[in-house]
């Protein structure tokens, strides 16, 4: 063993060597790997932390996620009495809880001014079956229960508790500066860094109770199987007297949380082995270049001795030497690489804390180098463990073989092209899909509009608590919408404001509605519609043409006669041919509201053009309502999130980001306690909802640049390879009257061969391989024809232009030197 591992080092050292002694070799090769290792490696990285990595709960292994499934599969969430019975009753469960049961984004001032947080609602018991201790204080008390089963405490994240109170370990017993959001009010606790009740969910900062009935985690007592459990469970849902159509579901909660990231990780992991796959064929393809000038060395240690085992063995080392030296520089590679994929996606995996260069990850990185060397090495090494001995004495070491060397290095290259083609396709798809998304026709005119987002919920001064826990919104939050639109409509550069309540990609509650005077009765005479609060002046600021009637006016207010205008798709679904101008419905406000009275007979007044609320959506039925009607009237869920959550549009007479300055002191000197969010062009904003399908197009758009790089190099060294080999040809040639143009078509007539069988290859893979691309593309097939010419067109003319360097050098040989060097 000591011998072996001698020989092995003694081969180490003289590899490294040789690899010193051959730099620019190295460097090219190394760079070459660093770039597929690193891609790879940064992509592996996104795939651990997501999919692979352990939940950060104790003995996470043992929770499960708990839900109850129809017959036809579909789940259905325990009622809170169920669930308080279950954790009283189980014999295999450790702990049950709800958790998420409610979450608003809330408004906190402090010395930095307002600002706005994720505020969650879980159970009491959330934090025990996850198992995670706070690190300053306690969970939740159960005994602390008040009004509507919500609790006066409340636990905060570490970096909130950083952030506002500088790490105070005192912070128990202190209340948040501003927290107005009508449940919690005094801090019990600190959770650890990075904790988070869902991976959607770690942007979280504070923590409240509300026993409502949400999303079900359990946790298994020790040694009791899945299985055993969601059987004691299917009993007690019998017990409960639950429909026979329910059936008690249980699932790792591991397998939930990771769920939504492995498909779409996996695909993406593909795609980058692509490029790892492009790389290791060009180390290759150099390898077997450097390999010609070794002839005479490995005939010389054939001829002392050496068989070809340790031969091949001595080039695989090399290699794995090699290898090595491209996993350094791909760590700095993945880094950069890990930098990016957060940047272009940074709403993927809301922890990307998480997303780093960790021992798995370095483990990893190993292993691929070690595959590398093996795929990049042992092609080459094989032809060049098996020198002949006379041919390699009698040339003198200049290198034999040539042609067979030459064929192998086609066969290479082919592939390359082919798994460049892949890449490319998958890219171009994802364009010409983004590009097709981005220039629907939603029906409104984004292009100088600034948008912006307010929130009330959470602040007393706007709105009012019902007896039955519901809110309405005080006469306060119309005076603010008045006080804002009119200086908005005063600022320089400003045409025309408006406010909404719904604005892409937000749709509003669907609502039934009554045509009165219908002569049909019963289900026939309800319908459905979306819902939206505008102002005056909102069809005109967001460029939706009203195609019959009026617009609304200053009149409509509170003791007007209540107006509505419709979309187009409502007018034609619901009224026909006949004209709806003049006709009443009436919007039953109590699906929503039960226990409340429908809202006032309102005229239809207008007609506007169709409007998406969303870039994939169809044209959906729309009734608008002016903002100032019905404000204090119906208190209830939907009509005050209608009320109190609202988004201003500013139209400017050119860029409207010189704008938003001035349009954000507006709402600090009407109230500075309101925090103003999601101020942006109303363009970047719808161009936002089309982000999923921009990711993969990013991604895979520089994943298809490196495979092009590669492909153009792998082929540009064939071709000149090619040309090296056939110098004494192209002398005979030019000696015989050939013109350089001729000898030009020669060296571009190989590397076309070459590209086409590459394409025909690439075309074929690719209809395999976009099988999972197909839910990601709009508009398009995966075997798109436009998008398949273009990437063709665009191969073809890199490869031309990789052959024609060469080749030009060939045209431009001198005969009488080319024969004199043969």
């Amino acid at each position: 063993m000591a011998h072996r591992l001698e020989d092995l080092g003694r081969d180490v050292r003289h590899a490294a060597r040789l690899l010193r002694r051959n730099a620019g070799f190295t460097l090219v090769a190394g760079l070459t790997l660093a770039l597929g290792i690193g891609a790879t490696s940064a992509i592996f990285s996104v795939l651990y932390a997501t999919v692979i990595a352990p939940l950060p709960y104790p003995d996470y292994e043992r929770l499960v996620w708990i839900e109850a499934a129809t017959d036809e599969g579909a789940g259905r969430t325990l009622p809170v009495d169920m669930v308080a019975g279950i954790r009283e009753a189980t014999q295999t469960l450790e702990g049950i809880s709800h958790a998420f049961t409610g979450g608003v984004n809330v408004t906190l001032t402090g010395p930095g001014g307002a600002e706005r947080v994720f505020a969650e609602q879980v159970s009491f018991h959330t934090f025990e079956v996850l198992g995670v201790q706070p690190v300053v204080g306690r969970w939740f008390e159960p005994e602390t229960v008040v009004q509507g089963n919500a609790t006066p405490e409340m636990v905060i994240s570490y970096r909130l508790w950083q952030r506002i109170f500088d790490g105070d370990p005192d912070v128990v017993g202190k209340r948040l500066p501003g927290w107005n959001a009508g449940w919690g009010e005094t801090i019990v606790g600190v959770m650890p860094r990075g904790f988070y009740t869902h991976p959607s969910r770690a942007d979280t900062d504070i923590w409240g109770v509300l026993e409502n009935p949400g999303a079900t985690i359990g946790r298994i007592k020790p040694g009791v199987g899945i299985e055993q459990a969601q059987s004691e469970l299917e009993v007690m849902l019998r017990q409960q007297d639950t429909p026979e159509t329910w059936h008690a579901r249980l699932a790792p909660l591991y397998d939930v949380y990771r769920s939504g990231y492995s498909a779409p990780l996996s695909m993406l992991l593909g795609a980058v082995g692509f490029v790892l796959l492009i790389a290791a064929v060009n180390v290759a393809n150099l390898q077997l270049n450097r390999g010609v000038t070794r002839e005479a060395e490995m005939a010389t240690r054939a001829a002392l001795g050496a068989g070809r085992w340790k031969l091949l063995r001595q080039l695989l080392i090399e290699n794995g030497v090699l290898a090595l030296v491209g996993g350094t520089l791909g760590i700095l590679v993945a880094l950069a690489g890990i930098r990016v994929f957060v940047a272009v996606a940074p709403n993927f995996y809301a922890p990307s804390e998480e997303i780093a260069v960790n021992g798995p990850v370095l483990g990893f990185i190993l292993a691929i180098c070690l595959l590398t060397a093996i795929l990049s090495g042992l092609i080459p090494g094989l032809r060049t463990s098996k020198p002949d001995l006379g041919a390699s004495i009698k040339q003198g070491g200049r290198g034999v073989a040539g042609r067979g060397r030459l064929g192998v290095r086609r066969v290479l290259v082919v592939s390359e092209i082919a798994l460049a083609m892949i890449l490319l396709v998958g890219a171009g798809l994802m364009i010409h899909s983004y590009a097709r998304l981005t220039h629907v026709d939603i029906g409104m005119d984004p292009d100088g509009v600034l948008r912006m987002d307010v929130n009330f919920n959470g602040m007393d001064r706007y709105r009012t608590r019902h007896a039955s826990n519901h809110y309405s919104v005080t006469p306060e939050i119309s005076n603010f919408y008045t006080q804002v639109l009119d200086r908005l409509r005063a600022l320089p550069g400003v045409v025309s404001a408006a406010s909404t309540s719904n604005l892409p990609p937000r749709t509003g509650p669907p609502l039934g509605f009554r045509i009165l005077g219908d002569q049909r009765v019963g289900d026939e005479a309800d319908q459905a519609t979306f819902y939206h609060e505008v102002s005056p002046g909102y069809f005109e600021t967001m460029r939706i043409p009203l195609t019959r009637g009026r617009a609304f006016a200053e009149r409509d207010n509170e003791s007007a006669p209540g107006v509505v205008i419709v979309s187009e798709t409502l007018a034609r679904q619901f009224f026909g041919d006949e004209d709806p101008i003049g006709r009443t419905v009436l919007v039953d406000v109590t699906e929503a509201n039960p226990g409340l009275e429908a809202d006032r007979a309102r005229e239809i007044v207008g007609v506007a053009g169709d409007v998406r609320m969303g870039l994939e959506s169809e044209f959906a039925p729309i009734m608008y309502v002016p903002y100032r009607q019905n404000l204090t009237d119906y208190p209830g869920f939907a009509y005050f999130w209608i009320h109190a959550v609202q988004d201003f549009v500013v139209r400017t007479a050119g860029d409207p980001a010189p704008v938003a300055a001035a349009a954000r002191e507006v709402f600090v000197d009407v109230d500075p306690t309101v925090a103003v969010e999601g101020m942006m062009p109303m363009s970047e904003s719808l161009s936002a909802l089309a982000a999923g399908r921009q990711f993969w197009m990013q991604l895979l758009g520089i994943f298809a640049g490196l495979g092009i790089v590669l492909a153009a190099i792998g082929i540009y060294g064939v071709v000149s390879y090619s040309v090296e080999q056939r110098t004494h040809e192209f002398g005979i040639r030019t000696a015989l009257g050939a013109q350089r143009a001729e000898i030009l078509w020669l060296v571009l007539r190989e590397g076309a061969l070459l590209t086409v069988l590459g394409l025909i290859l690439g075309i074929g893979g690719a209809f395999a391989a976009t099988r999972q691309l197909e839910s990601q593309l709009f508009g398009i097939t995966r075997m798109d024809p436009i998008t398949i010419a273009a990437v063709t067109v665009f191969l073809v003319a890199v490869a031309l232009l990789a052959c024609y360097l060469p080749g030009r050098r060939a045209a431009a040989l001198d005969p009488v030197r080319a024969l004199r060097a043969e």
